[in-house]
């Protein structure tokens, strides 16, 4: 479990790995496995040149582009699907990561958000996020798959939300990873 000192934070279990068939979106399936292809095609991590919006339309609502950036914030939404808007109740393309909606759980999201340039593959995580007024509890998925513009550093990733879709009148108020950890490989690098 991820520990930290703000006794405000849910603790969030990592786990080693997870195979790509216990991904339960179709559309992060299929994000994954646009991803593979390319980066096995190409014999290098993708670039966002090689994306090709035409070829992601099924799965493109869930699709977003983070910039991966030296510093602090670390990442930023650079465009967000029209999916993940649905659900998350509000637009964040152009906003740092770390602005969005985590809160306490900062940590635990730049965690999760590293294991890609870590790794140099697809990190998957599953969750919840608390609505207010309601005090609903919705179920989310995600995926996080590195993009790089030379072939070798990781400049931005490629990101995949699968999640249940807030009410017009709600927003949400909290948010937790119930797990989260790499993808384990299928194509061979």
């Amino acid at each position: 479990r991820m520990s930290s000192s703000d006794p405000n934070v849910p603790q969030t279990e990592v786990i080693s790995s997870v195979i790509p068939d216990r991904i339960r979106s179709k559309s992060l399936r299929n994000l994954l496995g646009y991803w593979e292809a390319k980066e096995s095609y190409l014999g290098r991590l993708p670039a966002r040149a090689d994306l090709q919006p035409d070829e992601m339309v099924p799965f493109l609502p869930f699709v977003a582009l983070i910039n991966v950036q030296p510093g602090t914030p670390r990442f930023q939404f650079r465009l967000v699907g029209t999916g993940i808007v649905g659900s998350m109740g509000r637009e964040t393309t152009n906003r740092p990561v770390d602005e969005n909606l985590f809160g306490a759980n900062a940590v635990v999201v730049e965690s999760f958000f590293s294991i890609p340039l870590d790794t140099r593959g697809a990190a998957y995580a599953a969750g919840q996020y608390t609505v207010a007024p309601s005090g609903r509890m919705l179920g989310f998925e995600t995926l996080l798959l590195p993009l790089s513009s030379d072939g070798t550093a990781i400049d931005m990733l490629l990101g995949g939300l699968v999640g249940e879709r807030i009410q017009r009148d709600e927003q949400i108020c909290g948010f937790q990873y119930d797990f989260y950890c790499p993808v384990m490989q299928t194509a061979t690098r």
